[in-house]
């Protein structure tokens, strides 16, 4: 799909950041600053205010480091795809579903809904369908980014950019002409290094000390902890989440029944995430499957934002609210979390997620040694392989007509150009994000206004 011109305007600074000798970089025409301030500007008064503690601490993460402000500004990077040429390689008039927002550390083990651990993309927040080329070159870009905060050597970067684009064509073109990519996945049988170690992890985990970590028995029940991550909320709020789940189990894959949905205690949940950080997110604990205390289960109401990549195709799919990260989950990972669902909590859409006690994300500071980023990368290629194969004309709902592994197939007609285009690309943008970075933590140093 061709890119549409940026719906998002901006008042451009009086010296725009560029990176010099770089023509991508140069043909960008915004003040980094003014494009983040729009979105957190915007969700200010959507919210009436009301998370601004939230969009605070959102500054002091972004300002923090080029990984974390890269990582949590999604905008800003699909505005500029919209100024910049498109991939050599973009699928003509055909597109994908896509997360929406790659990069490294949105992806780890979790146990399937079918009791198995896996290695898995773990955020589809910004689902929307667009160019695979887009997801392909922001997976690569934070590669690079990873890459330089963990002082890995240009070389090995550029290797890493390689292996991650010649991997996704590896496993793109095995997966055309099959079905295979729907029962795929990566689980303790075929992955090794950092994502077997997360597996393995995950495996060992127990839902009691997801428990313990968060909530304290009462008497005969659970109740949520006094803890500064968790914020007590009003009655009418209350009202309002109890409402939610209500009209939300019904929507879940593996719909809860009205007697595990029964609310038991609601917080408001801070400081988690970095993109989504601004947003409403509240904690609720649920009888789950019995009356007994050990296997009460916590559901993260999560409020839903229109996703970045919308930008670029506007009228890509007409799904909006909680519903469209939900069912985007279930088309993206196999074996996703059966309890995704969607429902409002009052006016406020939100998407609906159990908090797993088995889910361990990676961190870029795992990824020591090139062993590691090896094996990281060549997983997290064949999960985004899988993932743009799956959710086409072979599940209901999507609104794909055709084989999105064909299209993407064909499309790359050389895996050496794919790489030498990706890599440029990647690199460029990483020079691109570092100053802008630096331009942020500058404005955050100076008092400008940041949302």
């Amino acid at each position: 799909m061709r890119p549409l011109a940026s719906c998002v305007a901006v008042v451009l600074a009086a010296t725009l950041l560029t990176v010099p000798a770089s023509p991508a970089a140069a043909a960008l025409t915004r003040d980094p600053v003014a494009v983040v301030y729009a979105r957190d500007h915007a969700l200010h008064l959507l919210n009436g205010g009301a998370t601004d503690d939230e969009l605070t601490a959102r500054t002091v993460k972004l300002a923090s480091s080029a990984w974390a402000f890269f990582r949590g500004t999604s905008p800003l990077y699909y505005r500029d795809l919209g100024e910049l040429a498109q991939s050599a390689y973009a699928t003509g008039g055909s597109d994908v579903w896509l997360t929406g927002d790659a990069h490294l550390e949105n992806t780890g083990a979790d146990r399937g809904a079918d009791n198995t651990e896996q290695y898995q993309l773990t955020d589809t927040d910004d689902a929307w369908r667009g160019s695979w080329t887009w997801e392909l070159r922001r997976e690569a870009v934070s590669i690079v980014l990873a890459g330089r905060a963990n002082g890995r050597s240009a070389s090995s970067i550029h290797t890493d950019v390689d292996t991650l684009v010649a991997e996704y064509a590896q496993w793109i073109d095995k997966f055309h002409g099959t079905s295979d990519e729907l029962d795929w996945r990566l689980t303790a049988s075929n992955t090794s290094d950092l994502s077997g170690d997360l597996i393995a992890a995950s495996a060992a985990d127990k839902r009691k000390d997801l428990l313990d970590r968060w909530t304290a028995l009462s008497g005969s029940s659970r109740v949520f902890k006094s803890d500064p991550e968790l914020q007590t909320v009003s009655a009418a709020t209350r009202t309002s989440l109890v409402n939610a789940v209500a009209a939300y189990r019904t929507t879940a894959a593996d719909p809860l029944s009205s007697a595990e949905a029964v609310v038991k205690d609601v917080r408001r949940r801070l400081n988690a995430g970095t993109g989504s950080l601004g947003r409403w997110r509240w904690y609720v604990l649920i009888e789950g499957d019995s009356t007994a205390t050990t296997d009460d289960r916590i559901l993260e109401l999560k409020q839903a934002v229109d996703p970045a990549p919308k930008q670029l195709a506007p009228n890509a799919t007409t799904l909006t609210g909680g519903q469209r990260p939900a069912l985007a989950l279930r088309w993206l990972v196999n074996e996703s979390d059966p309890l995704a669902g969607w429902a409002s909590v009052g006016t406020v859409p939100v998407l609906v997620k159990e908090k797993s006690p088995f889910a361990e994300d990676l961190a870029i500071a795992d990824l020591t040694g090139s062993a590691t980023w090896d094996d990281t990368v060549r997983d997290i290629g064949r999960l985004l392989a899988a993932a743009h194969s799956r959710a086409d004309q072979d599940l209901p709902g999507t609104g794909l007509t055709y084989s999105a592994d064909d299209a993407i197939d064909d499309a790359i007609t050389s895996v050496s150009g794919l790489q030498s285009e990706t890599r440029a690309f990647a690199d460029t943008y990483a020079d691109q994000a570092t100053l802008d970075w630096q331009a942020y933590a500058a404005a955050k140093s100076a008092g400008r206004p940041l949302y």
